[in-house]
């Protein structure tokens, strides 16, 4: 990560870390209201109350506070999809669609909008992020899909996996185009992504290599 985009000191009080999420609660706030550009440091004090020396104490510039943002929504929602892992039984296509669902309806719950998908052009820096966290959902479809009986190569369902869930961002384009989260972009999507593993569990053969490759160490 760069160091300009580095937190100063990380918060270890009760009182410091619940003044940094009104920071971030605040960040995300004017993202969803009034879009990326009005992002400043003064406007996320005075949403969140605290000062801009103080806030300052903590992140250099407004670029490492939306990365804060972005860590801590990502995480959460990955927390999400490993626990909604744990419920494998029955039909495989059944527990992707209840899956799929989840992640998506909990994306909407922590507030990630149309504004913070937008802001990925108007912050490049967030792009060093997403690529990690694709890879991180792609292994857990990795482990459901062998825990469903899947034989194909771990590297071609890592391939599929990826690619399963590079979809997701036609359906952050499409919602985009149609300036509202349509419920029907979360119906195809996962209807799209059913299709696309279908090969790996129903007895198809995967591809020949060459396959993506793996960004994250697996030790």
């Amino acid at each position: 990560m760069s160091t300009i985009l580095t937190p100063r000191k990380l918060p270890t009080q009760a009182r410091a870390k619940a003044r940094i999420q009104r920071v971030l609660d605040a960040t995300q706030a004017i993202l969803n209201r009034d879009g990326p550009a009005a992002v400043t440091t003064p406007a996320i004090a005075a949403e969140s109350g605290v000062s801009v020396g103080s806030i300052y104490q903590y992140f250099p510039n407004k670029e490492a506070i939306i990365l804060a943002l972005y860590e801590a929504r990502l995480t959460h929602i990955r927390q999400v999809a490993s626990e909604a892992m744990d419920e494998v039984k029955g039909d495989w296509r059944a527990f992707f669609r209840k899956w799929i669902a989840r992640v998506k309806a909990e994306e909407e719950a922590v507030g990630y909008g149309l504004s913070m998908s937008a802001a990925f052009e108007q912050f490049p820096k967030l792009a060093e992020i997403e690529p990690l966290h694709a890879e991180q959902m792609a292994e857990g479809v990795v482990a459901q899909l062998k825990q469903f009986g899947s034989d194909w190569p771990d590297e071609a369902l890592f391939d599929l996996a990826i690619y399963a869930y590079y979809l997701d961002a036609a359906t952050w384009r499409y919602w985009t185009a149609a300036e509202a989260r349509l419920p029907q972009g979360v119906d195809r999507l996962i209807e799209t992504i059913i299709t696309v593993l279908a090969p790996a569990m129903d007895g198809g053969a995967p591809p020949a290599p060459p396959y993506v490759r793996r960004r994250l160490s697996r030790s």
